[in-house]
């Protein structure tokens, strides 16, 4: 009995033993801490799926973006309200027929207000860039149908294009000139907002590449676009030439100034308003009696007041819808 109470004493010893042995054993490291989340840093992307690396243009003085629409005539803006409507009746058809059919109604009930600014800014061309004038207006021309078609505007452009017809449909054509610039400016406005979130969108590309662009190759837009070509001024009304002084214009039927040193002699069989461009205006000899001292004025070249070849304005074909 005796030896039996030694054994189960001995086993007991060892199994407190073992138990004391696991207890002082130090718990196991707690797992380690996770990575905060992986926030992702994405590429700004340019708005309306506009092309990477476009060039836009420069500002104004006014902080408008420059393009073919500033400053121009009345005769002018009330053209490239034209011209703006010619696109949307071309592009918007995506949109319905509203911009076509209104083009059409719109080259019907204001024909001669239009062919009468037509043959206006064909005038100012002439003056300003003499025989150069038709490559000199097709250029402008092709600039301003571009501008109003530039594809990630064109969902913007097309409703405000179908007010602006609504409105030129429904005013006089006695005000149209008057109207014009207003109208010119809000065509224009959705394009000068997609120019500034374009700017924007490069701003926002460099701050992105300087934080994270190291690794990644980022090309930003290059220089501004140069700047568009300007529409001349208006012209003189017809039948006035420069005064031999080259001061200031005077109408035909003035008399020339009498300490004048030169008088203005037209080409034989031409009239004051048909001189061509070419012509070369030749001083006349002063006569004895009133001489004046001094070498003669400098020959002058009068402006080619022809009329040049007009633009044919032809209606879109309607859709059958």
């Amino acid at each position: 009995m005796m030896f039996v109470s030694r054994r189960l004493l001995g086993r007991i010893s060892l199994v407190s033993l073992a138990v004391l042995a696991a207890c002082s054993t130090p718990p196991p490291p707690p797992p380690p801490t996770p990575p905060p989340a992986v926030v992702p840093t994405i590429m700004p992307v340019p708005p309306e799926n506009a092309a990477e690396g476009m060039a836009i243009p420069t500002k104004d003085e006014d902080g408008k973006y420059l393009t073919a629409n500033r400053g121009v005539t009345s005769n002018t803006a009330l053209w490239h309200v034209r011209m703006a409507l010619n696109v949307a009746a071309l592009n918007c058809d995506k949109y319905g027929a509203t911009a076509r059919n209104q083009y059409n109604q719109i080259l019907a009930v204001h024909s001669q207000v239009l062919k009468a600014a037509n043959a206006a800014v064909d005038r100012n061309y002439k003056y300003a860039f003499g025989n150069a004038a038709i490559g000199s207006r097709e250029q402008l021309n092709t600039v301003v149908y571009n501008f109003f078609a530039l594809p990630p505007v064109i969902k913007h452009f097309c409703p405000v294009a179908v007010t602006v017809g609504a409105k030129v449909l429904s005013t006089p054509s006695s005000q149209l000139l008057q109207m014009a610039p207003a109208w010119l400016d809000e065509l224009e406005k959705p394009f000068q907002e997609f120019y500034a979130a374009y700017e924007d969108y490069l701003r926002r590309l460099a701050e992105w590449q300087s934080r994270f662009g190291a690794t990644v190759r980022v090309i930003i837009a290059p220089n501004s676009m140069p700047p568009p070509p300007k529409a001349p001024g208006e012209a003189p009304p017809s039948g006035w030439r420069p005064s031999s002084m080259g001061a200031s214009p005077v109408n035909d039927a003035a008399a020339a100034p009498a300490s004048s040193s030169a008088t203005v002699q037209p080409l034989p069989g031409a009239t004051g308003a048909d001189v061509p461009s070419s012509a070369t205006v030749q001083p006349l000899p002063p006569s004895s009696s009133s001489a004046i001292s001094g070498p003669p004025a400098p020959a002058r070249t009068l402006p080619d007041n022809s009329a040049p070849p007009r633009l044919e304005v032809q209606p879109l074909p309607t859709t059958g819808e």
